[in-house]
């Protein structure tokens, strides 16, 4: 069997899904629909018309190109696509909702706690893709506060599709996220790779690490598939799997918790990148085994991706590099150094 190609061509995705905005008050009807299970209920509740409130659900299923409800004489219920976008419009409700306690203007004194928040004065900001181990994750603190010597910077921890858009959006000054070699909207530079394994309960063994091996013990778990998930990014991979390995028994889930109780128990297996289950400088898992797989199995790429804001604020090559020596093992040097004082990352206080 030929070797898995990660990238096939029919399948190459953009980072960004296109379609019309879709306005929170329509988010807001949506949620009320689905609570109430009544339009003329859910318009009462938001003080707006029944035409206005069918109007608004016509609007955002246009929008997303697919039914949320279904009509019956009993009222009306989420179809499976609208049970499935329901728990991400909340969120997004919910997530707002915070910005807002946050940031917007309240009676009576304010825990300092909201201020430093509210008022961040961070200069540097990094963002690190949120299934990248704890060693990458030291990597950036490591560059920036012993490369550097940066103490005033923030780093905030998400999916790498969300790394992507706050960068183009000069949201953040640097990111590091597992890419898969696709071109990019910001300056991105690879500065390392990291390899699949296959992750599967203790005890089970592959006889050879060959193709037709791990094809036949596919076939006998079933596979572990994250519901849209932060790897959603890197999905092209976990469809070459699928088609090349002729995977058809799934079990979906939604967080790595999950997925270690599911194959800890001994029910399934999956595929994922060597950092999400062990960081190379400590002990494996104990609760669920991994096998490598050189030649099967593709590796995925680490990239540092700098934004417009991150360059003016003297966020440069340096900095990846910099990154890539504590990812290899080979430290951090002085920012005083040559290399360092030209083009690392600097603060208006120097």
């Amino acid at each position: 069997m030929a070797e898995l190609d990660p990238f096939p061509a029919t399948s190459s995705p953009t980072h960004r899904q296109t379609g019309r905005p879709v306005h929170l008050e329509v988010i807001e009807s949506f949620l009320a629909v689905a609570k109430y299970r009544s339009i003329s209920k859910a318009a009462a509740s938001l003080y707006v018309t029944q035409p206005t409130m069918s109007q608004r659900l016509r609007r955002l299923e246009e929008s997303l190109g697919f039914a949320l409800f279904e009509r019956a004489w009993t009222g009306v219920r989420l179809t499976q696509q609208g049970a499935y976008f329901l728990p991400y419009a909340a969120q997004l409700m919910r997530d707002l909702t915070n910005a807002s306690a946050v940031l917007g203007k309240h009676d009576g004194p304010r825990p300092r706690s909201f201020a430093e928040v509210a008022d961040r004065p961070h200069k540097i900001m990094f963002g690190v893709d949120n299934w990248l181990s704890g060693r990458a994750v030291g990597a950036v603190v490591g560059a920036a506060l012993h490369t550097y010597q940066v103490d005033d910077f923030w780093v905030t921890n998400r999916p790498a599709s969300t790394l992507i858009d706050l960068l183009e959006l000069n949201q953040l000054d640097a990111g590091l996220f597992y890419s898969t070699g696709q071109d990019y909207p910001i300056d991105t530079e690879t500065v390392g790779t990291e390899e699949l394994v296959l992750v599967h309960p203790q005890g089970t063994a592959l006889e050879e690490i060959s193709a037709p091996a791990l094809k036949e013990l596919l076939a006998r778990y079933r596979f572990v598939l994250f519901d849209n998930p932060v790897l959603a990014h890197h999905a092209r991979i976990t469809t070459a799997l699928i088609d090349t390995y002729e995977i058809s028994r799934f079990h979906v889930v939604d967080d790595y918790r999950t997925v270690k109780a599911l194959i800890g128990l001994g029910e399934c297996v999956t595929v994922l990148p060597a950092g999400v289950v062990r960081d190379r400088r400590e002990r494996q898992d104990t609760e669920i085994s991994s096998t490598r797989m050189p030649g099967i199995l593709p590796e995925i790429s680490l990239a540092v991706g700098v934004s417009e804001t991150g360059r003016e604020h003297g966020v440069t090559g340096a900095f990846a590099r910099s990154v890539a020596r504590v990812l290899t093992g080979e430290g951090t040097e002085d920012a005083r150094s040559p290399e360092g004082a030209e083009d690392g990352v600097e603060t208006e206080e120097g």
